[in-house]
C-alpha cells in the first residue's frame, strides 16, 4: 500500500509540474501582443484590431482625464463599442509593459 501511495503522490507532482508549464507558455505567448492602455503611446494603441490614428488620440484623450481601472472602460471612449472590445480585449491590459511591436490583425 505504501508504494501505491508513493508512485500515486509522484503522478499527481509531475501532473501539477506539466501543468504549471502549459500555462507558463500560455502566458508568455498571449504577453507578446499586449498594450497598456493607461501608458501606451497613440501610435502603440493604433496596432491593436479596430484602432486607428483617430481612435487612438481618443484613447489618450480620455486617460488624461480619467485613467482605466478595467480594461472594459475602453467601451466608454467615442467609437469604441462591445464589438471592437471583444476583438482586442486579449491584447489590453492596466499595468505592465506593452509589448505589441506591430498592428494586431482582427481575428473572428
Amino acid at each position: 500500500m505504501k508504494k501505491f501511495t508513493k508512485v500515486m503522490t509522484a503522478l499527481l507532482v509531475s501532473a501539477i509540474l506539466v501543468a504549471n508549464a502549459s500555462v507558463s507558455l500560455a502566458d508568455t505567448a498571449s504577453s507578446q501582443k499586449v498594450v497598456n492602455i493607461n501608458t501606451a503611446t497613440a501610435a502603440e494603441l493604433a496596432f491593436l484590431p479596430g484602432i486607428g490614428p483617430s481612435k487612438a488620440e481618443a484613447i489618450v484623450k480620455y486617460r488624461k482625464n480619467k485613467p482605466f481601472k478595467k480594461v472594459e472602460q475602453i467601451m466608454r471612449v467615442k467609437g469604441i463599442g462591445r464589438k471592437s472590445f471583444v476583438a482586442m480585449r486579449k491584447h489590453l491590459n492596466i499595468d505592465g509593459t506593452t509589448t505589441v511591436k506591430k498592428k494586431i490583425k482582427r481575428t473572428k
